[in-house]
């Protein structure tokens, strides 16, 4: 049965056709062990700010989205050297009152997915369930229902070669692995009191989910069939995840209610979910879960508000945890981190479009 909520904010940004001006961006990085190779402000309309994902060779996949009734929802592709290499309308079969409430890409192995949650209503909404839509060399493939109404599927993340794990909540929190073709692999469902998850696969498939349930976040650990192996409850609001390359997993969790006194953490636990370290940011939870957390070979890179308003921070720690450095960056909006094989992109919208960084290790 559907349920309803009151309306998240659903205009992401407007993605508008042109050609890459090869415009110099601000440089939003300066510290870290990193080179930049390159970095492009694209002349595309903005709002909030995209959603990223990236493939192992750096191409880098952007989509948007225009809001109820809008027909703008659009993927755009960005090849490894910069060029701008070709925008996709997905074309869903959507009944006369659904609209397409969020895109989520992802890329695993040789497969592109793009997963499309559907809406109906205004102020109060219902969620109509999700499409897959795989992407080949020519373009969008057909689309296939995955979900009828019920979850609001927000995340889409590889899950091994060729595969997807799509990640959906509103009573109850629900997971589905997926094929290349959108083929549903498994099915999974949790308790009704845990939402907004978010979802990282290890280097030996295990699958981690994090999500929030009031004055706790649960986190999961589920084998390649879905099988529940362990799980830990942590004091926190909210939490963001990454899958560590050892195997484990670190979160970036925030304790307090939004605003600049609501201190983020850096938490890391062991393979068993057993032990668990944690160490203060810089960042804060301002305005709920608006932060970014990748690994890299050094440990950790994060995103997310700073203390003052309209500020960013990107901080990074080593393996321990202890912070090595950070920055501060003064934008309303938190770039995103998007990672591949040898480094990893920073994506920023402006208001005369939007400005990506390539640094590599």
């Amino acid at each position: 049965m559907a349920k309803t909520r009151l309306a998240r904010r659903v205009a992401l940004f407007c993605l508008v056709l042109g050609s890459l001006r090869g415009q110099p961006a601000e440089r939003v990085l300066t510290g870290g062990s990193y080179r930049l190779e390159w970095r492009h402000h694209y002349p595309l309309q903005t709002g909030l700010g995209p959603v990223a994902v990236s493939d192992d060779s750096g191409t880098l996949w952007l989509t948007s989205h225009a809001g109820p009734g809008k027909a703008e929802d659009l993927l755009t592709k960005i090849e490894p050297d910069g060029k701008l290499a070709g925008q996709y309308e997905p074309k869903l079969p959507l009944k006369i009152d659904e609209w397409v409430a969020y895109l989520s890409p992802a890329v695993s192995g040789h497969s592109v997915g793009l997963l499309g949650s559907l809406a109906s209503g205004g102020q109060r909404q219902t969620f109509e369930g999700a499409f897959f839509v795989p992407i080949g060399a020519d373009g969008l493939g057909a689309p296939k229902r995955v979900s009828d109404a019920g979850p609001q599927f927000r995340e889409l993340v590889a899950a091994g070669p060729d595969q997807f794990i799509a990640a959906g909540d509103q009573e109850p929190l629900t997971l589905l692995k997926l094929d290349a073709n959108g083929n549903v692999l498994w099915r999974r469902a949790f308790g009704r009191n845990l939402v907004l998850p978010n979802v990282a696969v290890g280097v030996n498939g295990n699958v981690f989910v994090v999500s929030q349930a009031g004055s706790y976040v649960l986190v999961q650990m589920l084998d390649q069939s879905g099988r529940l192996l362990r799980s830990r409850r942590i004091s926190a609001k909210q939490g963001t995840l990454a899958a560590d390359a050892d195997g484990a997993c670190s979160i970036l969790i925030s304790k307090g209610f939004a605003g600049r006194d609501n201190h983020v953490y850096l938490a890391t636990l062991n393979k068993t979910l057993s032990e668990l370290s944690e160490v203060e940011t810089p960042l804060r939870g301002r305005g709920g879960r608006t932060y970014n957390l990748i690994s890299t070979p050094r440990g950790h890179l994060a995103i997310g508000e700073g203390p003052e308003q309209n500020q960013q921070v990107v901080a990074e720690f080593d393996r321990t945890g202890k912070l090595m450095w950070q920055q501060a960056i003064s934008t309303y909006y938190t770039p995103l981190l998007v990672p591949f094989n040898s480094g990893f992109y920073i994506v920023s919208g402006s208001g005369s479009g939007m400005d990506v960084e390539k640094h590599v290790y």
